[in-house]
C-alpha cells in the first residue's frame, strides 16, 4: 500500500537573508503550507489504514497462534464437559479438534462436527474435495 509522501518545502526563509529575498522566501513558505498540510492528512488517514490492516492480521495470527498452541498441548478426549476453544484429540482418528461452545460432550469429536471443529487443515480439505467430488458427479 502505497503511503503519500509530504511535500518539502522549495525554500525556508533565513533571517540573514537581505529583506527583499526574505520576504519573497517567506511567501513562497507560506504558500505550500495548505498543500502540506492535505498531504499530512492524506499520509495519516492512510497510515491509520495500514495500522487497522497490520492490528486485523496481528488479531488473526494470534488467533491461528493459539489454536496451534492448544493442539499441541490438547489432552485425549473423554465424554465429560468442555469449554468453548478446549482441544482435544480424538482417539478414532488421532486428530485434535477445537469445541465450538460450552457442552457436555459424549460423543467423539471425530463423530460429532456440531460440537467440534476439526484444526487438521489436511483433514479439511480432504472432507471438502470429497464433499466438491460428489457435487462434481451428481451434476455431470
Amino acid at each position: 500500500m502505497p503511503i503519500t509522501n509530504v511535500p518539502a518545502f522549495t525554500k525556508i526563509p533565513s533571517r540573514d537573508d537581505p529583506p527583499a529575498e526574505f520576504s519573497a522566501d517567506v511567501d513562497s513558505f507560506l504558500s505550500e503550507i495548505p498543500d502540506r498540510a492535505l498531504a499530512s492528512n492524506q499520509q495519516a488517514q492512510e497510515v491509520n489504514a495500514a495500522a487497522e490492516q497490520v492490528a486485523t492480521q496481528a488479531a488473526t495470527v494470534a488467533e491461528a497462534s493459539a489454536a496451534f498452541e492448544s493442539g499441541v498441548n490438547a489432552d485425549r478426549w473423554a465424554a465429560g464437559d468442555y469449554s468453548d476453544g478446549d482441544a482435544v484429540w480424538s482417539p478414532s482418528d488421532g486428530l485434535t479438534y477445537r469445541a465450538k461452545a460450552d457442552f457436555t460432550s459424549v460423543l467423539d469429536p471425530a463423530a460429532d462436527p456440531a460440537n467440534w471443529h476439526n484444526l487438521n487443515p489436511v483433514a479439511q480439505a480432504k472432507d471438502e474435495m470429497t464433499r466438491l467430488a460428489l457435487v462434481f458427479a451428481a451434476n455431470f
